[in-house]
């Protein structure tokens, strides 16, 4: 499709919106639109992200539960709004449930027979809570190492179990954010940049859940310099996030340097420490370069060349 460019004005062109797209998005006069610029390209959107009903098969037949959770989960990410499963067993439809209640934000199971189970939103997307979606889950990463941190200090496994329930919070709103970004309702444009922000934060509290996992049934005795180590992980989580919504290169240059000597700690630790320190430190290592995965997508999002 091509359309003309018109003059209106000695330093005005405008260019007419096809009458089939304004009908199908029902914008009106006064309305106003999203426009992003890529290179030679301009992309308009109605700023109310209306969306089509995006639906999916899914036959579950012989699936085994880990595969099936992933495969849902996969699919919630995706954009899908409706997800028809077919050939479920009764450990399926435990999963399914629990999925829907723990993790899938605005979802419902809509129709259930011997047959299948149709799940899907029951709701509009809200486009506009991304930022703030996102923010909440940044801020959880303090609340998490500030419980882990007091609950080895002060021997407390009913805090530490708390740590699985942080995973399912920060899962659904990591998932949220990645069910916006690939329905292209949100940061259109550096949208990939944004979901790796997302998806790193989703990973980052995963260990203080396999943490929590490990040492339910085990002593919480560690030493005072692995406790201290992981102060200083917290500390080294909230430069992240102050880097992320505050950026300056001057502070990316300090990270780095700290990610450098934290990794070095947690390498020599790990070696010398007793065994009972050695898995909590580990994870924390990982927490450690995770973090260090933020470093380009930061950078893609946050600085502006022009």
């Amino acid at each position: 499709m091509k359309r003309k460019v018109i003059q209106l004005s000695e330093k005005t062109l405008v260019v007419s919106l096809p009458t089939e797209w304004i009908r199908s998005q029902n914008v009106e006069k006064g309305a106003e639109l999203d426009c992003v610029i890529q290179d030679y390209k301009i992309i308009f959107s109605p700023q109310n992200n209306r969306t089509v009903l995006n639906s999916i098969e899914l036959d579950v037949k012989g699936i085994s539960d880990r595969v099936l959770r992933w495969q849902i989960s996969s699919l919630h990410k995706q954009g899908y709004d409706e997800i028809i499963i077919l050939n479920y067993t009764d450990k399926h439809y435990e999963i399914i449930e629990d999925l829907v209640k723990h993790l899938f934000v605005g979802f419902i199971i809509k129709e259930q027979s011997q047959l299948r189970i149709k799940i899907g939103s029951v709701a509009m997307v809200d486009a506009s809570e991304f930022d703030s979606t996102l923010r909440r889950a940044f801020r959880l990463v303090d609340e998490v190492f500030s419980d882990l941190h007091i609950a080895f200090k002060n021997k407390d496994k009913e805090l530490l179990a708390r740590q699985i329930n942080h995973e399912h919070i920060n899962n659904q709103l990591t998932n949220f954010c990645e069910c916006l970004l690939n329905k292209n309702l949100s940061q259109k444009d550096k949208g990939h940049f944004w979901y790796v922000v997302s998806w790193n934060l989703e990973k980052i509290v995963d260990n203080p859940k396999y943490i929590a996992s490990y040492y339910l049934d085990k002593t919480l005795d560690v030493t005072d310099e692995t406790l201290s180590l992981l102060q200083e992980i917290r500390d080294y989580a909230n430069l992240w996030y102050d880097l992320f919504y505050n950026f300056s290169f001057e502070k990316l240059v300090k990270l780095n340097s700290k990610k450098k000597e934290l990794d070095a700690l947690c390498l020599g630790s790990i070696i010398n420490m007793p065994e009972n320190d050695r898995v909590l430190i580990h994870y924390l290592h990982l927490i450690v370069l995770q973090f260090a995965d933020f470093s380009a997508s930061t950078i893609a999002v946050r600085f502006n060349p022009n």
